[in-house]
């Protein structure tokens, strides 16, 4: 995982973790339910520090394979969290 943060959840469908900065990654795996997804964001935002002056970060990684599938929805429920939220969403398609 990530050495040099600190795990927050370890799933076969997901990893989160925190790292020294205080950005939030979540890295899905494996296809997981829209439900999930949102609570995984939620518990992710809701662990970051926030100090005062600085917006928290959640950074979410889908590989191609899962982004094809969940696309719409994620890619909404992002947007949806960047208004509404003080923190930076950010969503990384990784793999070809």
């Amino acid at each position: 995982m990530n050495e040099t943060g600190r795990e927050f959840r370890n799933t076969k469908s997901y990893r989160i973790w925190i790292d020294k900065t205080g950005t939030g990654h979540i890295r899905i795996v494996k296809r997981i339910n829209f439900s999930t997804f949102i609570s995984l964001c939620r518990e992710t935002y809701l662990a970051l520090d926030r100090p005062p002056g600085f917006n928290p970060r959640v950074i979410v990684y889908v590989p191609r394979s899962l982004y094809d599938v969940m696309s719409e929805n994620v890619r909404e429920f992002i947007t949806f969290c960047r208004s509404c939220t003080d923190a930076v969403f950010e969503l990384n398609v990784i793999g070809e």
